[in-house]
């Protein structure tokens, strides 16, 4: 690839992963109200069950299979797994509105997953062949295209779902994802990889994943991640089921031409201050990555998210929550962007698809788990008509976050080689 030929990519990924996160920000934050109109559960207890599942099987299943595609990815390239990922999303995003049981939505969740995950292969793409001391630069503008999706995601979902009803959402996403895979087919050019005589796809998975995973660094970076994703994202499943119970704020509701859509758009709101957030704070934690090391960062980052989710759990009105809500964005705007960086400082490219899934695998084990050890705390030990308790969650997140950042620090002080 020529000198600036990872400049073409970058402008071909930049939109592809805008599209795909406004697609999926349109679904994701009122899910559960979704599945509570669309199958009549009105158990609390039940719907925070039904809603951590189908909400994080997705991520659990792109975890589990993830390193296989970035494995595959070096093998075959980067652009067809990228590719490859939209599609699933837009197929199986399709075929959601017609689940006519839980069960059946939480199956489709199963497949998206295991065949979705777009973010590994396109940022892999788009730093492809890019100078290293601008990864972390590139991969915070790339934060900023998801960034502008989650922002405009819930909002657009929320008007959707008032004048079309909430199936006409899933549809919005696939159609988003295809146009994202489009986008990467015709735009994206990739490098061909180097040809690994004698070996085959396990065999050669096995080598790579053997060889970053005896890195020490890299090894418990990856455990640590997992611990701050978990987290990070105990409540994000519940952040709609949060709004209803604070209720929308009294400056939103002359506004709104009904209660319905007064929640639905506090819960934009309440996802939207994320990517507000990425889009002023994601560069400054790239050019932190840049300067000072992404490790430093990663454990400022764990320390500010973990004292504020311990916050979070007293407050008792709406407006409090949100301005809470707009401090913890501010501090993981930055969090994928500084693991990648610290990542893509450590392994040769060659082995970086793999490295990028391998990363994102255990975010989204956080992500997957999280929301299941979420609504495990919110309901234990309740019975009767008492609904779940989401304080108790933003205490545990809290202190999951502080061990991941006295845990980042430690690690910074290990001395690093590059996986090659």
């Amino acid at each position: 690839m020529a000198s600036d030929g990872w400049k073409r990519n970058f402008h071909a990924v930049w939109p592809s992963l805008f599209a795909t996160s406004m697609g999926l920000m349109a679904v994701l934050p009122t899910l559960p109200l979704y599945i509570e109109e669309r199958f009549g559960i009105n158990d609390e207890r039940e719907l925070a069950v039904w809603s951590a599942w189908i909400y994080g099987v997705a991520p659990l299943t792109a975890a589990l299979v993830g390193p296989l595609w970035g494995a595959l990815g070096d093998r075959v390239g980067k652009k067809p797994m990228a590719i490859r990922a939209n599609i699933a999303i837009a197929l199986t995003t399709a075929l959601m509105p017609l689940a006519g049981a839980p069960i059946w939505l939480l199956l489709m969740r199963v497949v998206q997953g295991a065949f979705a995950g777009y973010v590994a292969p396109s940022m892999a793409l788009a730093s492809q062949g890019a100078p290293a001391a601008l990864h972390g630069t590139v991969i915070a503008r790339l934060q900023v295209a998801m960034a502008a999706g989650t922002f405009l995601g819930p909002f657009l979902g929320a008007e959707l779902a008032h004048w079309f009803g909430r199936a006409a959402i899933f549809w919005l996403t696939s159609g988003f994802t295809a146009l994202a895979a489009l986008q990467l087919a015709l735009m994206a050019r990739d490098e061909r990889p180097e040809n690994v005589e004698g070996s085959t796809f396990l065999s050669a998975l096995r080598e790579s994943g053997g060889a970053l995973l005896r890195n020490r660094v890299f090894a418990r970076l990856l455990v640590l991640l997992v611990v701050m994703r978990l987290g990070q994202n105990m409540l994000e499943p519940f952040v709609a089921l949060v709004v209803r119970e604070l209720g929308a704020p009294s400056w939103l509701l002359p506004l709104c031409p009904t209660p319905a859509l007064a929640i639905d758009r506090t819960t934009g709101i309440a996802f939207g201050v994320l990517a507000v957030a990425q889009f002023v704070f994601t560069p400054l934690w790239g050019r932190l990555a840049d300067r000072h090391g992404p490790l430093r960062g990663l454990s400022l980052l764990s320390l500010g998210l973990g004292l504020i989710l311990a916050l979070t759990a007293t407050v008792t009105s709406i407006d409090g929550f949100l301005l809470l809500r707009a401090a913890a964005a501010a501090t993981m705007a930055g969090s994928m962007t500084l693991a990648y960086a610290a990542v893509s400082k450590r392994v040769h490219e060659r082995r970086r698809t793999l490295a990028f899934s391998l990363v994102q695998s255990c975010m989204q084990l956080g992500f997957a788990l999280g929301p299941q050890l979420g609504a495990l705390v919110a309901t234990f030990g309740v019975e009767g008509d008492v609904g779940p308790d989401y304080r108790r969650p933003f205490l545990a997140a809290g202190a999951l976050c502080l061990l991941a950042a006295a845990g980042m620090a430690a690690l910074r002080r290990m001395p690093s080689t590059i996986v090659d």
